[in-house]
């Protein structure tokens, strides 16, 4: 049966409108818009009221939820990557190095481990997993490091940092998944074709193409904006064009597209003057919104219950605890080369937030697509339901907590009675 669009315009647009009017309540009871979109999702989807089926849309599940997936997170990296004041890169590079270099492959070891250990797969599929839980989801943080209640409950070195990690470990998330499906498809010439292809043309051809893109992109704004070829609000009207046009180019160039639009994005915001227009970032996160959540809602239609229901009860246990595990073992692991970054609470807070989302959904349809292992989509579907859940549902609570704890947000608040 074909989708009517008028119906999935209204679905989809009608869920927007209500979660837009009610999100500062919503947000403060812990029911952020990922998780209410996929809820909703799943209720209109064919194992509820099924008004809409993802077979209904004429494209291959995999395809629409793999270019869906892709168009989202260019829009959602570009704009963590333009929120990043100027210098933040210099300033905060032990955290970076750290948190990249060690902690991703760390984090890739305790997942696969769990998922290994846990579940009945052979190793290569569960190194497939691991690679796929990953990386920070830029999409699913975004309460917790935009809006206000973000601003007024989180230190804004933790937004900060945790937006700068989930924006470069997405990109270098495709290092990682890569590995396992060449050792699937290829195992002759995977670790040759790993490091020529993938490593130097895909991963570092992505970074050299979003530097230079960046850059120019961003003189070219500097110059037209000085000579006031452009009016002041065209800022907004740059943004979107600017993360599509990274994603296509670096596409067409044989890169690591998504790496390309996060360092680009990166560039293009520190070659501009620093911004600090309030109301025009609120009007960005507003219409950013508008590309970031209906992935939800397509995703909970697509979600397989049957298959999760055939995996049986300790699956969801097993997944969980490689979602959870992975991070908290990781940062823990170590706090003993960022304890001048970030003080114990911090360390608590960003240990628990690092969450499995619509990155994971990229990657997992990716390697549906080159391996041909429909299980990967069943497993990775649970751990973003699983992660958007557990870590929706406790935004607000942790949030609530660490402005208690923490001494600079202690004294915010006290400010107005002194």
């Amino acid at each position: 049966m074909t989708v009517d669009i008028n119906l999935v315009l209204a679905l989809f647009a009608g869920a927007l409108l209500a979660f837009a009017a009610f999100s500062t309540v919503l947000q403060r009871v812990s029911l952020p818009g990922p998780l209410l979109c996929l809820a909703f999702g799943a209720l209109i989807g064919p194992h509820a009221l099924d008004l809409l089926s993802v077979h209904g849309f004429g494209v291959p599940t995999g395809t629409l939820l793999e270019q869906a997936a892709r168009v989202t997170l260019a829009v959602g990296l570009a704009g963590v990557a333009l929120r990043l004041p100027h210098g933040y890169w210099r300033e905060n590079a032990r955290w970076l190095t750290v948190i990249i270099g060690l902690g991703m492959a760390l984090m890739f070891l305790v997942a696969t481990g769990v998922a290994w250990w846990g579940l009945p797969v052979p190793l290569l599929v569960a190194l497939l997993l691991g690679a796929i839980v990953t990386p920070t989801d830029p999409v699913v943080t975004t309460p917790i490091v935009t809006g206000s209640l973000a601003e007024e409950k989180v230190t804004e070195r933790v937004r900060h940092n945790l937006s700068a990690e989930s924006g470069i470990n997405d990109g270098l998330g495709y290092l990682f998944v890569m590995l396992p499906v060449l050792l699937i498809t290829k195992p002759d010439q995977a670790w040759h074709e790993l490091l020529t292809t993938v490593l130097l043309r895909e991963v570092l051809g992505a970074a050299a193409v979003g530097v230079a893109a960046g850059f120019l992109l961003g003189k070219l704004f500097v110059v037209v904006r000085n000579r006031g070829l452009m009016e002041e609000s065209a800022y907004l009207a740059f943004v979107l064009p600017l993360a599509l046009l990274l994603l296509g180019a670096g596409k067409l160039l044989g890169t690591d597209a998504i790496l390309v639009v996060f360092i680009g994005a990166a560039v293009f915001g520190q070659v501009i003057p620093q911004r600090d227009e309030a109301e025009e970032d609120k009007v960005h996160d507003a219409l950013a919104q508008l590309f970031l959540l209906p992935i939800f809602v397509l995703l909970g239609i697509a979600l397989p219950f049957a298959e999760w229901s055939a995996l049986g009860w300790a699956a969801p246990v097993v997944i969980a605890a490689a979602v959870l595990l992975r991070r908290l073992v990781t940062v823990w692991a170590l706090w003993p080369l960022l304890k001048t970054v970030h003080d114990r609470t911090e360390v608590t807070f960003l240990s628990w937030f690092a969450p499995v989302g619509i990155s994971a959904l990229f990657y997992a349809t990716l390697a549906e697509r080159h391996t041909g292992n429909h299980e990967v989509f069943t497993y990775a579907t649970l751990a973003i339901t699983l992660s958007v859940v557990l870590h929706g549902l406790t935004t607000a609570p942790f949030s609530a907590w660490l402005r208690r704890r923490e001494p600079e947000l202690k004294e915010e608040q006290d400010e107005p009675a002194r």
